[in-house]
């Protein structure tokens, strides 16, 4: 009877507590060892049901049933130090870093000894940053498991957190001693070492190591060391040595290829470079890599465009969206584009659904001006692909540059809605202001430009064209000084943008000011654009520089003919 008695209370209890638990935020229980007393035997059975039950909700990941259990039990037995370490424990995991912290330091208080609640205590100090009282416990946890190996490894790395490298290598020194030489021991101690580029003191501890246990890694890092002191020979031999062991070892197969390729043996550099391509166990995406890498060297490509080709040759498939982009990357800069242009179309046909093949190949015909094909597989790849924006601006450019400024307008109107990133939007905007502008609808255009330049008042291309057109109309010159002038202050170095700032001086009735904008822009570039020569010229004229002015026009027909500009000499001839 007496049990059924305690088995009903215990059932109220656990009520009482779960709906605290559910109902409000449960206040946290700090150890106070003036509360603890011994228990009376109804305490005790009730302490052992409840705990009891706290440990099953525990195993089972029911966190919030276990913490309220928890809390119970340390209700009825406030020196229940198992009960806080549990509780720390959830928190811990939980996320809850403060608050486990809190309830670790009650079960220390509440048992001293046990090195468990210490070794919690250190890791929850460590991820609180308290560094200092994390080492003070492991310290505590070490001088009663002295061979413990993993409390070394954890006070060596608190001690390499707060810059304390010669004590990080003392402790593992003494973990050497304690629990004789390991690999995990000497590894460790290698690692600071090359960190702090104590390169010998680092070879040292491997030149040890791998007599102890001579495994591919260890060679492979020997020959790692030796390359980082540029010393390749003796870097190949130890990669050799690695390979012996596992013939396959990548690390140890790319380290032996790139130290002749750092030593300028390319004869041997390909013959093992072709080796590893043949080899199924390396993943094609690592060769792929070491490739791309080594074509970002400059001139590597057209150097040894032939050995290149004989490893592409090794590399390619059909279907394969790795390596096609990567053989168009090497004709384009052996000057091939157009046999570009037909791997990265054949790659789009073999992975149609691949999304990075048509953006590759949409942007070859970019390059290369193929704006009638642009167009036609634009709209192919918009269909594949209705919510990516970008194709539906490549297809809007396509159609401007033949002359189709109404239907680019209509994809750009379309895209609008899907942009979801402002960069992009402002593209849109700035984008549509030169189409309408295209089509003789300033208003249009303005109030595209005015968009742009609401979310970006420094978009120095805007600012640019906005105020280049206000001048050739002769509208609002003010307001279009300040935005070339703001445009030139961003890039004063850039021919097109001083253009646009003389011509409106010129325009506000300022030769001189204008003729000094005009000799800057001719010495980044002017002298290669027929209309800042044209307009140089006019300027020219205005100040009665007769001759000079009839330099620059004629350079500017020889750059591309004009009839006005034509007509600018044949007047000046007749005064």
């Amino acid at each position: 009877m007496k049990i059924i008695k305690y088995f009903k209370l215990f059932c109220v209890l656990v009520c009482g507590f779960a709906v605290v638990s559910c109902s409000q935020k449960t206040l946290l229980p700090v150890a106070d060892l003036g509360k603890v007393k011994p228990l009376t035997e109804e305490q005790q059975l009730k302490k052992q049901l409840f705990f009891s039950e706290a440990m099953r909700s525990y195993e089972l990941y029911d966190w919030e049933a276990a913490k309220s259990l928890f809390v119970g039990t340390i209700s009825i037995d406030p020196g229940c130090d198992a009960c806080f370490y549990k509780l720390a424990v959830i928190y811990y995991r939980s996320g809850y870093i403060k608050e486990a912290l809190s309830l670790s330091q009650s079960s220390v208080r509440l048992d001293t000894e046990n090195i468990w609640y210490r070794v919690l205590l250190a890791q929850l100090y460590a991820t609180s940053g308290q560094f200092s009282d994390a080492i003070n416990e492991y310290q505590y946890v070490l001088t009663q498991r002295p061979n413990m190996e993993k409390l070394y490894f954890d006070i060596s790395s608190l001690y390499l957190r707060v810059n304390q490298v010669d004590s990080a290598l003392a402790t593992l020194q003494l973990a050497e001693e304690k629990t004789g030489y390991s690999e995990p021991i000497a590894g460790a101690r290698y690692e600071i070492l090359n960190a702090l580029n104590r390169h010998q003191e680092a070879l040292d501890e491997l030149e040890y190591l791998v007599q102890k246990f001579p495994e591919a890694h260890y060679f492979t890092l020997l020959g790692e060391q030796y390359s980082a002191m540029q010393q390749d020979s003796l870097a190949i031999q130890k990669f050799e040595q690695a390979l012996l062991i596992d013939a396959d070892y990548m690390p140890a197969l790319f380290g032996e290829t790139d130290s002749y390729r750092r030593q300028g043996d390319f004869d041997v550099f390909f013959q093992k470079f072709n080796t590893i391509c043949e080899k199924e166990s390396v993943e094609k995406k690592y060769k792929i890599e070491y490739i791309a890498a080594m074509l970002e060297i400059p001139q590597f490509s057209h150097t040894f465009a032939a050995q290149l080709d004989t490893v592409f040759t090794c590399l390619r498939t059909p279907s394969d969206s790795l390596t096609e982009p990567l053989y168009a990357t090497f004709l384009m800069q052996n000057a091939k584009p157009d046999s570009a242009e037909i791997v990265l179309k054949n790659n789009v046909f073999n992975n149609y659904n691949n999304e990075d093949a048509w953006h590759r190949f949409l942007a070859i015909e970019y390059f290369l001006n193929h704006w009638s094909a642009l167009n036609l597989y634009a709209n192919e790849a918009h269909r594949v692909f209705p919510e990516n924006v970008d194709f539906i601006m490549l297809n809007a450019i396509a159609l401007w540059q033949t002359q189709k400024e109404k239907e680019a307008i209509e994809w750009l109107e379309k895209a609008l809605p899907l942009s979801k990133e402002l960069k992009q939007q402002i593209q849109i905007y700035a984008f549509l202001g030169d189409l309408y502008h295209a089509q003789n609808n300033s208003k249009k255009a303005y109030e595209n430009y005015e968009k742009v330049l609401a979310a970006d008042s420094a978009n120095v291309m805007v600012l640019n064209n906005y105020a280049y057109y206000l001048s050739e109309e002769n509208a609002q010159l003010d307001k279009a000084y300040s935005m070339s002038k703001k445009a030139i202050e961003v890039e004063p170095n850039n021919a097109t943008y001083l253009d646009t700032f003389g011509w409106i001086l010129y325009k506000m009735g300022k030769p001189i000011e204008a003729k000094a904008i005009f000799r800057q822009a001719m010495i980044y570039g002017g002298k290669d654009s027929a209309v800042i020569l044209d307009h140089y010229g006019d300027v020219l004229n205005a100040l009665g520089e007769k001759d000079t002015a009839m330099v620059y026009w004629e350079m500017s027909i020889q750059k591309e003919p004009s009839v006005e500009v034509s007509a600018k000499i044949k007047e000046a001839n007749t005064k």
